[in-house]
């Protein structure tokens, strides 16, 4: 109960400071961008591949020139359409992120602090409870409990709270 209390005064500071360092990765990640300027890079070389059969239908180039032309281009747009692809999934992975941490933030503005421990709700959301720790240079505390919370991501699994 303690460390629910201690969450919910504190969420506020908690969460933002959650979203900023989320959303300060998402922006140093240039994703969206990179992704705009592969697909100018597709249109560009898709148009060059036109222009490269018009050449040939109107013997302005040698049939070997053209292959040769047309392989190259070939091969550029796949490397691209690959990177395209790369970029692509990673701009959804972090749309999907934003959108979840919107949905965590709104379920836990609106969540309600319970006055009473309830152990069905404790044993729905925790995992386990790890009881002290003992640090690089030896040293054990007793009185830290980290708490694993069940369904959570990896970044986010444990609630710490020092007693």
């Amino acid at each position: 109960m303690e460390m629910f209390r201690l969450l919910a005064e504190n969420f506020d500071d908690v969460l933002e400071s959650v979203l900023m360092s989320v959303e300060e990765a998402l922006s140093t990640d240039g994703s969206a961008d990179k992704l705009k300027r592969i697909e100018k890079e597709i249109y560009n070389l898709e148009t060059r591949r036109k222009k490269l059969t018009d050449m040939i239908l109107d013997d302005k180039i040698t049939k070997e020139a053209y292959d040769e032309k047309y392989e190259d281009l070939c091969r550029k747009l796949a490397k691209a359409e690959s990177e395209k692809q790369m970029f692509s999934d990673s701009v959804i992975t972090q749309n999907a992120i934003i959108k979840r941490m919107q949905e965590i933030r709104s379920q836990l503005t609106n969540a309600d602090v319970m006055e009473q421990f309830d152990r069905i709700v404790f044993e729905s959301i925790v995992e386990k409870i790890i009881v002290g720790e003992t640090y690089e240079d030896g040293t054990v505390d007793p009185y830290k409990l980290t708490f694993v919370l069940k369904g959570m991501d990896n970044w986010c699994n444990e609630l710490l709270l020092l007693i």
